[in-house]
Order: C-alpha cells, then sequence, then structure tokens
C-alpha cells in the first residue's frame, strides 16, 4: 500500500465493493423500504417460511391494509375482488420487479412464485433504522 502523496493520514486499502455503511448502500435501502407494499412483501415472505405466490402476497396485503366496506363479502377478509387485484397488479407491475433487481427476492414469472433471498432478509432487519419502529 502506498500512502497518497502530500497527505499525512494513512492509506486506505482499495475495495471493488462499497462497505455496508456507505451512503450509496443506505440510500438503495431506503428507496426499497421507502414503500409499505415493498416492506409488506418483504415482511409476508419472512412470515410464511421464505416462499409464496403472488396471488397469497397480493390477498395478504389487501386484507392488512383493507378498507372495506360494510356489505363486502369475500373469504380474504371483508377484502374485495378488485382491492386484491388492484394489489396484485401494483406488485406484478412496480413492487416485485424492484425487490427482484435489487435480489431482495427471486420471482419465477412461469409459476408467479416470489421467494424470499438472503438480501431481502437484510433489508427486513434495516427496517426499523431506515423507517422507524414497525408499525401493524
Amino acid at each position: 500500500m502506498i500512502p497518497p502523496a502530500n497527505s499525512s493520514s494513512p492509506a486506505r486499502p482499495v475495495t471493488s465493493e462499497p462497505s455496508v455503511g456507505t451512503d450509496e448502500t443506505a440510500e438503495t435501502a431506503m428507496g426499497l423500504l421507502a414503500s409499505r407494499r415493498r416492506r409488506a412483501v418483504l415482511r409476508h415472505l419472512k412470515r410464511v417460511g421464505g416462499s409464496a405466490t403472488l396471488a397469497d402476497v397480493a390477498a395478504a396485503i389487501a386484507t392488512e391494509t383493507r378498507t372495506a366496506g360494510p356489505r363486502t363479502v369475500s373469504d380474504h377478509g371483508n377484502v374485495s375482488r378488485r382491492q386484491r387485484r388492484a394489489v396484485r397488479l401494483s406488485l406484478h407491475h412496480v413492487h416485485v420487479p424492484k425487490l427482484a433487481d435489487a435480489d431482495a427476492i427471486d420471482y419465477d414469472s412461469e409459476t408467479r412464485t416470489l421467494t424470499l433471498r438472503e438480501h431481502g432478509r437484510t433489508l427486513l432487519a434495516r427496517e426499523g433504522a431506515v423507517c422507524g419502529p414497525v408499525r401493524y
């Protein structure tokens, strides 16, 4: 290791990967955890053992965030078919691709199955620091 010219501080080793505490890593985590739906996807996958279908995840998230009317009757905790579909579409077109691109989950488009990856578990561990206490 060669110390930098005109510097009294010791040289740092050069690494090809950013360290865990860098601003870029924190910004990436904050960006992924900024959405309630993305956080809910990660929490649901962890809760069910790491893997679930898109439809199951959407139904669970719709049930968590339901605003059902008094006349809604469903097997999914008073969540209408329209609400489940809206959540499923937003997951499919927005949130699942972002989580998959960040290697937080794997998505099998043939079986429509989501699988939590190690990076997703790491994000969940950082959720409190990034977003504050988890509220249910």
